[in-house]
This record gives C-alpha cells, sequence and structure tokens, in this order.
C-alpha cells in the first residue's frame, strides 16, 4: 500500500461537515454568563485547600471544597468543555480520598499539592479557551495524571489531551469523486467481519503484527471508499497508527482501543448509511488523538511520514501543543504597564517639544532609552511585535532627532517628528483595543467593533416596533414604524449588512401595504410571520452583540425565510406614501424588467462568453482555491459582466455582477485563506447565469428571488 496524494480540501462534500456543531461546539456566552460563578467556586477550593492544609482534622473545609468542585463539574459540562471536566472529575475525586482519609502522610501532601496545581491551572484554561473557542486540553495533562499517580490510579492517555491547529478540512482529497453509498454500504457488509477480528487480536496484550496489517489493509480500503469526504481523515490516520504499532512506535493504550472501537462503529455506520456522515460522531476529537500518536513517533516510515506532511506535523509540535498556559492577568499587566509608559514617554515628548529638537533648541531626554526598550519588552511579551517594531524604529528616529542629524534640512526633520507621533499614537490605539477586549482582539470583533453601536440602536429600535405594533394598527403607528423601518434598511445597507437590511426593507414594505384598523393587532397568520421575522432578526443581532466571533447564520437565515413569506400586496391606499427613491430602487429590482430585443441580443452575446470562460476557468482554480491569478481572472470577468448589464439597462443581473466582484476584492485583499464557501457559492452562480441571461429582459420567467437569495450570499461572505 502506498498513500495517495493528499490535500486540504477544498468545498468538496461541504453538507458532511455539519458534525462540526456536535459534540466539540463549545457555548462561548454560556461559558462567559457562567465563568464570574466558576471564579467564585475556584477561589472558595484555594481558600477551602488552605484551611485544611493548616489543620487537617478539619473536614468542614473539605466538605465546603467538594461542594464547590461540584459546582465547578456541572458547569464545565453544561458549556461542553469536556477535557477541563475530565479535570474537575479527578479533583472531586481528590478532595473525596482526602475526606475519607484514603491517603494519608506523603501521599496525603502530594494529592493536596497536585489540587493546588489545578486550582490555579483551571482559571488560565477557562481564560485560554475564552480566546482560542476550543477545549483543547493544553495544559490539564500534567494536573489530571499527577492526581492519579498520588491516587494509585491509572494515567490517561496524554493523546486526550492532545491538539494542534490545523487548516480547515485539511486531510480530505480535492477533486474526489463523490462517495458513492451503495459500493459504501456493500463494501462495509463484507469488511466488518474481519475488522471486528483483526482489532481485537491487535489491541490484546501480545498484539500480532499481521493482525494490525489486516487492520491497515481495512483501514486503507475505507480510506479509498471515503476520498473526498469528511470520514476520509480518520481512515488514513488509522492506517498510519497500525503502521506506528507494527513498527512498535506506539503501544497500545486505551486512547488507541477506543479509537478501534469507534473504527467499528464507523463502518457500521456506513453498511447502514452509505456516505453518510454521523452526526453524533466527534470526528476532530478522534483525529486530534491520532495526530498525538503520529506526532509522537521517533522515526517516520511510509505512512507516518506522509501524514507528518499532510497535516502539518513539525519535530517541535508536541512540545508546543504541550506548553503551560500564562493567566490573562499577566498580558493585561503587561499591556497596561505597555500603555503607562507610553502616555508617559508621550506627554514628556510633548514638554520637550520635538520640532524644537530638530532645530537644536532642545536637550534629549536623559532615560529616553530605557524607557522605549521597557515599553517594547512589555509589547513582545503582550504578542504586539509589530508595535514592538515600530516603537524600535521610533527609537532610532528620535536618537537622530536629538543628535541634531536634521538642524540643516528642518523640513526632513519634520516630516520624521510626524512619523514617530504616528508610530506613538498607532500604538496607543493598539493598546486599548486591546485592554477593551480584555486583552484579546479576534480580526472579527475588531471589524464588528465599528457596527457595534450600529447594532445596538437597531435592536432597540425593532424592540420599539414590536411593542408599539402590539399596542395599535393606527396609521400614526404605522407611519412611525415604517419610517423606522426604511432608515434603519438604508442605514444596515450602507454599513454593508446587506443581508440584515433587506429583511428590514422586506418588513417594512408588508408594513407600508396594509390598512389601519385603529385596535389592538389582531392574531393572524400574516401578521404573526411580521412579527416572527423581527424577533428573528433582534435575535440575530443580539447574539451578533454578546459575541462578534461566533457564527449566527442559522439565525439570519430564519429571519430571511420568514420575510420571504410576507406577501405584499398592491396597496390602494396605503397609508404610508412610497418614497421615489424606493420606487425607483424597486423598479430596478423588478422581475418584469424589460429592454428591446437589440439590446437583449448584444447582452446575450457578450454574456454567452463570459459564462463560456467563468465555466473553464472555475474548475482550474477549485483545484487550488488560491487567491491567484486565476481568481483575479473571475473577477475581471463577473466585473464585464456587471458592467455590460449597465449599459443595455439589465439592471438586477449588473447588481448581482457587482455584489460578487465586491466579494472577490474582499477575498483577494483579506490576509487569511480562502473561506470554505466560496467555491460552493461561485459555482452555484456561475450554474445560475444561463438561465437568469436567457429569461432576462422580458423575455420569460425571470427568477428574480435566485438573484435576490445569490447577492445576499454573495455580500454577507467576508
Amino acid at each position: 500500500m502506498t498513500p495517495e496524494p493528499v490535500r486540504p480540501v477544498s468545498w468538496q462534500m461541504a453538507e458532511q461537515m455539519d458534525y462540526r456543531r456536535g459534540a466539540r461546539t463549545i457555548d462561548i456566552i454560556g461559558l462567559r454568563s457562567l465563568l464570574p460563578s466558576l471564579l467564585g467556586s475556584i477561589d472558595q477550593l484555594e481558600a477551602g485547600l488552605v484551611e485544611y492544609s493548616r489543620d487537617t482534622s478539619r473536614k468542614q473545609a473539605l466538605l465546603e471544597c467538594l461542594w464547590a468542585v461540584h459546582h465547578i463539574t456541572a458547569g464545565l459540562a453544561a458549556v461542553r468543555l469536556h477535557k477541563a471536566e475530565m479535570l474537575a472529575l479527578e479533583m472531586e475525586r481528590g478532595f473525596l480520598r482526602l475526606l475519607r482519609e484514603q491517603v494519608v502522610a506523603e501521599r496525603r501532601n502530594l494529592t493536596m499539592g497536585g489540587l493546588m496545581r489545578a486550582i490555579k491551572t483551571l482559571p488560565a484554561y477557562l481564560d485560554h479557551v475564552q480566546r482560542v473557542r476550543i477545549d483543547t486540553g493544553r495544559g490539564l495533562e500534567p494536573c489530571v495524571n499527577n492526581l492519579r499517580r498520588w491516587e494509585g490510579e491509572r494515567i490517561r492517555p496524554p493523546a486526550l489531551f492532545f491538539y494542534m491547529p490545523l487548516p480547515d478540512r485539511c486531510g480530505i482529497s480535492v477533486g474526489a469523486p463523490e462517495p458513492v453509498s451503495e459500493t459504501i454500504r456493500r463494501s462495509a457488509d463484507v469488511l466488518l467481519p474481519p475488522y471486528l477480528q483483526g482489532a481485537k487480536s491487535a489491541l490484546g496484550p501480545q498484539h500480532n503484527v499481521e493482525n494490525v496489517r489486516t487492520v491497515a489493509r481495512i483501514a486503507h480500503k475505507m480510506h479509498g471508499l471515503f476520498r473526498g469526504a469528511v470520514q476520509e481523515r480518520f481512515w488514513l490516520l488509522l492506517v498510519g497508527l497500525c503502521e506506528a504499532i507494527a513498527a512498535r512506535l506506539v503501544e497500545p493504550d486505551e486512547s488507541i482501543a477506543q479509537i478501534f472501537k469507534t473504527g467499528a462503529f464507523m463502518i457500521k455506520y456506513a453498511r447502514e448509511h452509505g456516505s453518510a456522515a454521523n452526526p453524533a460522531m466527534d470526528y476532530d476529537n478522534y483525529l486530534q488523538q491520532m495526530l498525538y500518536y503520529m506526532a509522537s513517533c521517533r522515526a517516520r516510515p511510509l505512512y507516518v511520514g506522509h501524514i507528518w506532511q499532510v497535516f502539518g506535523i513539525e519535530e517541535n509540535t508536541l512540545q508546543e501543543a504541550g506548553r503551560g498556559l500564562i493567566h490573562n492577568d499577566a498580558l493585561i499587566a503587561a499591556l497596561e504597564g505597555a500603555r503607562a509608559l507610553l502616555e508617559g514617554l508621550v506627554n514628556r515628548l510633548q514638554a520637550v517639544d520635538l520640532l524644537a529638537a530638530v532645530e537644536g533648541r532642545s536637550t534629549p531626554l536623559p532615560d529616553l532609552d530605557s524607557v522605549i526598550e521597557d515599553i517594547r519588552l512589555r509589547l513582545i511579551a503582550a504578542d504586539e511585535i509589530e508595535h514592538a517594531e515600530d516603537m524600535q524604529s521610533a527609537h532610532e528616529l528620535l536618537q537622530q532627532v536629538f543628535a541634531g542629524r536634521f538642524n540643516q534640512d528642518v523640513q526632513r526633520g519634520r516630516q520624521l517628528v510626524a512619523t514617530i507621533a504616528g508610530a506613538m499614537v498607532d500604538t496607543e490605539i493598539a493598546l486599548a483595543d486591546r485592554l477593551r477586549h480584555n486583552g484579546f482582539v479576534p480580526p472579527e470583533v475588531k471589524a464588528f467593533d465599528r457596527l457595534d453601536g450600529l447594532v445596538t440602536t437597531t435592536c432597540k429600535q425593532l424592540t420599539q416596533i414590536q411593542d408599539q405594533l402590539q399596542q395599535t394598527l393606527d396609521a400614526q403607528s404605522l407611519h412611525a414604524s415604517c419610517e423606522t423601518l426604511e432608515v434603519m434598511a438604508e442605514v444596515l445597507a450602507f454599513a454593508g449588512l446587506s443581508r440584515e437590511a433587506a429583511v428590514a426593507s422586506a418588513c417594512r414594505h408588508w408594513l407600508g401595504s396594509i390598512s389601519p384598523r385603529g385596535e389592538a393587532a389582531a392574531d393572524t397568520p400574516e401578521l404573526r410571520t411580521f412579527a416572527d421575522t423581527l424577533v428573528w432578526l433582534t435575535l440575530y443581532l443580539e447574539r451578533r452583540l454578546l459575541d462578534p466571533v461566533e457564527d449566527f447564520e442559522q439565525l439570519l437565515a430564519l429571519a430571511e425565510q420568514h420575510a420571504a413569506r410576507l406577501a405584499v400586496p398592491v396597496p390602494t391606499d396605503s397609508p404610508v406614501e412610497t418614497p421615489p427613491a424606493e420606487q425607483a430602487a424597486a423598479a430596478t429590482a423588478s422581475p418584469s424588467e424589460t429592454i428591446s430585443e437589440d439590446f437583449r441580443q448584444v447582452f446575450l452575446e457578450e454574456s454567452a462568453e463570459i459564462i463560456d470562460r467563468l465555466q473553464t476557468l472555475l474548475p482550474a482554480w477549485e483545484a487550488s482555491a488560491a487567491k491567484d491569478e486565476q481568481l483575479r481572472e473571475i473577477r475581471r470577468h463577473f466585473h464585464t459582466f456587471k458592467g455590460n448589464g449597465n449599459a443595455v439597462g439589465i439592471y438586477s443581473l449588473a447588481e448581482l455582477g457587482r455584489e460578487v466582484q465586491d466579494m472577490l476584492d474582499r477575498v483577494l485583499e483579506s490576509p487569511g485563506p480562502v473561506a470554505a464557501e466560496l467555491p460552493v457559492l461561485l459555482r452555484e452562480v456561475i450554474a445560475a447565469l444561463p438561465g437568469l441571461v436567457a429569461s432576462c429582459g422580458g423575455a420569460g420567467d425571470f427568477n428574480m428571488a435566485t438573484v435576490r437569495s445569490l447577492r445576499g450570499r454573495c455580500a454577507g461572505l467576508r
């Protein structure tokens, strides 16, 4: 058997990735709300353990500790921090053994020391989880296993606490054909009995190499059947694990036994469900465990070496994964120290007057070097490397200014003073941002910060509209609500929240189409749908305020679904007059958009060439899904498509071209990797273009709903 090339997956089999919302999903908002209570219980634990250590006859302190650790365990389980929960359970066992006097003398001291270490580690781990949003297990293994050692228990496999970051869908083949469910069912039925026999023998105390090879051959077969699917990674890693066991590079333990059992469950599931991924299976959990064994191999035979290459394992991977944690308090101290020193330095430089120094009328600050070095070291400790380098550059420029280098070139000196001031102001802003967000500012939070006030105001307005319409539907309240929704839609659209703006606009259109009744809102299906639309949009925005990083796409999709059900009749005596600008926009997006046949033929001919080129370009680009010249060429074709549509008056398709162009501009300019959704969305847009083009301009049944949906999705992809 030889490994086949595997690269990080693009979009293929994306629908099978829903398992990511399964067992490993962490309730970050729940954790934040629970954190004060958890930290209070941890403080109670520390105080109780200290009290008990002073007088081991005082059992009341241990009872209070047990009550506190029970609360911690339940809280960690509630927010799905299962690795942290393992530590809490060991702490429970430790306190219970102390209470029952099952550990005495030296073992009692060791147990108390292990409990104190766990108490100190847990807050740092909770802080770490909030930052990385993954229950990595980092730093927990020594705490858990030391407690088990002092209590005479067998240690937990270190693989349970291993985590290494991976590119999204790494290890899934690109361009593989879709797995055939019927073939998988038949093969799984045949492979299950020998797998069970081989796995049972391979896990025995005297595991036979041939049995391990049997499991490896079956895993290799399953890997081939699931190429392109999320299960592919499991079977590839299982082949490598079997190779490592056969070469005596890895010894079977309880974690490996569970991995082998999971393989049997996966074959059984495949026998019944074919290529479908098991939504109850936490694939990433077993993926990380097997990667631990691969990273710990001293030698790298064929498959192990291939796995190192595919998953990016390096010599220091285990060391990095096992590094201890530093609590956020230390990070905050570094940031606050840097900011205080920087503010003091800026005040002193302002008092000195750098412009006077440029002209040779000022003396240098006596301790300038040491102050800037102190600031730089604190910035490095806070991982603000770029700003630390900026401060170093500013330091060098200040030395030149005070040395009189620019006495004869005052204009140049003034420019450098502006550069120095800009570097310090930028650093001050960065430190203020970090401190405002408790030391950690993900890119998504930075992008959302400027929208925070807008989203807060929108939530309040939506709540006010709901309250108002629950009381009356008179002309005045309808008019006021319509005006609020109209302004809301415009502001949201201007801020780039086009999907949210579309929902608000749909609500405004529907509300403007009904007649005032001057009575309490009747419980009609249309009103319920309208109310549900507002509720889902409000809930979505409120969750975004609580957690800008988390994906609440499902809530927004529900708001859009309800908005789509709001059929807007042609108003006869509408109390709200539609503004001219809105009438023009509605005409632009109307499905009854018509143009002359000559213009339509020109557009058809130009569009046919563009679509043909896009259909050729897209598969070639999908092979790498990179920010390369092919993606730029795709973007240029949509730019041309937009221009052609505007030129002949087919504005609906021109707007679609503009949204795709803007989306690709954002992708090409962003620093991160290409989003996994991009190839899927481009494929759907290009697939829809022939039908949309053929029916545009009044020639057929133009599907405006598809255009709106694609435009909204393009606008929402960041």
